[in-house]
């Protein structure tokens, strides 16, 4: 347990610093780390895949919470932009978890690996400017909420990979679309958390220290640290230009698509 926690603290660090820099809740990085520490920890391999999507939830609550707070103040959330997206996000995600925590461990992984590549791809074409932005509307934002919700649910992650271009694409200034991104991915990590703790509230074999799909001692570790950790990222987006924010949100996706293909 004591390698466990040392572990996760490390991997805390680590992925609050990105969560604060790009506004992403850092489920991309921890579902890989975590289904390979979760078996030593006694999770079943039917419920691995499970387990680590919904811990991963559990810990962007907390690292979100912090970085949200820290992007408000540097004025970096739009709130006009948040209060259709969010909601619908929410709800999105929490129906899908549901349905998610059920499926087999090999298809939700591949589920997990197709959306890292899509980011990433996605992410590298956003690099170049564009000359016109759609305009962010009611409508816009349900469909657009419901989408994002339904893929972080599957991947286990904050969305802030396709909430910042989502966002981005619409006019929305990339600073901003962080910070607003990660009041959206402290919101969906609630919404993610509840739903695997329901739909694996009768799994058995799971080991203690669980609610549901949830393991509470990874949450722990994981959020001593990314929870300081994300407001010094919060803090760095204030200082650096936007196209590096840009190039290394893109880097970051494609060295994570490159570790998916490798395993």
């Amino acid at each position: 347990m004591l390698t466990f926690l040392v572990i996760c603290l490390g991997l805390g660090a680590m992925v609050g610093f990105l969560a604060g820099l790009f506004g992403i809740g850092g489920g991309l990085i921890i579902v890989p780390v975590l289904v390979y520490l979760l078996p030593q920890m006694g999770v079943p391999e039917p419920l691995l895949m499970s387990t680590a999507l919904g811990t991963s939830f559990g810990t962007i609550v907390i690292t979100g919470f912090a970085s949200a707070q820290r992007h408000h103040k540097h004025g970096n959330i739009v709130w006009s932009a948040v209060s259709i997206l969010a909601p619908v996000i929410m709800l999105s995600t929490f129906i899908t978890g549901i349905f998610i925590g059920k499926l087999p461990t090999d298809i939700t992984s591949k589920i997990f690996a197709c959306l890292v590549v899509y980011l990433a791809i996605k992410m590298l074409f956003s690099i170049k400017p564009q000359a016109l932005s759609k305009p962010l509307t009611p409508l816009s934002s349900v469909v657009g909420g419901v989408l994002i919700g339904i893929a972080s649910s599957a991947a286990g992650i904050g969305g802030g990979g396709f909430i910042v271009p989502f966002l981005h694409n619409r006019g929305i200034d990339m600073k901003q679309a962080i910070g607003s991104s990660a009041f959206c991915g402290m919101l969906l990590g609630i919404a993610g958390t509840l739903s695997f703790i329901v739909g694996g509230w009768q799994a058995e074999g799971m080991p203690a220290y669980s609610l549901g799909y949830v393991y509470l001692p990874a949450i722990v570790g994981i959020t001593l640290t990314s929870f300081f950790t994300s407001k010094l990222g919060a803090t760095a987006v204030t200082k650096l230009p936007v196209a590096t924010l840009k190039r290394g949100f893109a880097l970051l996706l494609i060295c994570i698509a490159i570790n998916m293909f490798m395993k």
